[in-house]
């Protein structure tokens, strides 16, 4: 398999996934082994795509080292984004659970997305080539579009709870914003 034919099969996976976890989230409430398994997959194609367009070798570069230093921040992130969820079946959107504001989650309403982000930005700063900048493209859409379908979704769940997370905290990382301070504006 060729790096083309895993770019081209990730568009349609990715759609197929966001579709169908949109679906489940409105009908449901939750997604199914099936929804998991397709946003599994849309995740993992880019990656495989990543490994095939990139020929890691023992770092050479000030390149080499960021992308080392980049990789390692998302992977820790993510794993302490995870973490922070307490709960494997939650983790898994398989049950909804309480709404998640602690840790990772004072700075940004979805970290472990960041931190996923990273961690293959600074694999592809390891080799950087268009393949590269085409997976990365690719994941950063389709992480958006599914951060927009659970945010549709945590609303109807979570409601005045949710809303008032998401006055205080912003969508991918930045500065909390404490009540004191908003109620200044």
């Amino acid at each position: 398999m060729t790096i083309a034919m895993l770019l081209t099969a990730a568009l349609p996976v990715a759609a197929l996934a966001l579709i169908y976890a949109r679906r489940e989230y409105r009908w449901r409430g939750r997604l199914s082994w099936l929804g998991l398994s397709l946003l599994i997959a849309m995740l993992l194609i880019p990656n495989l795509a990543l490994d095939y367009a990139t020929t890691y070798e023992w770092p050479r570069s000030a390149t080499d080292y960021a992308g080392i230093a980049v990789g390692t921040a998302g992977i820790v992130l993510l794993v302490f984004s995870l973490s922070a969820f307490r709960s494997m079946t939650k983790m898994l959107c398989l049950d909804q659970g309480e709404l998640t504001i602690c840790g990772p989650y004072r700075f940004s309403r979805n970290p472990q997305y960041v931190g996923y982000f990273l961690f293959l930005a600074g694999y592809a700063m390891n080799d950087l080539s268009l393949w590269c900048l085409a997976v990365l493209a690719i994941v950063a859409v389709s992480l958006h579009l599914l951060v927009l379908i659970e945010e549709e979704h945590l609303k109807r769940v979570f409601g005045d709870e949710y809303a008032e997370f998401l006055r205080r905290v912003p969508r991918y990382f930045g500065r909390p914003v404490n009540r004191s301070e908003r109620d200044r504006f």
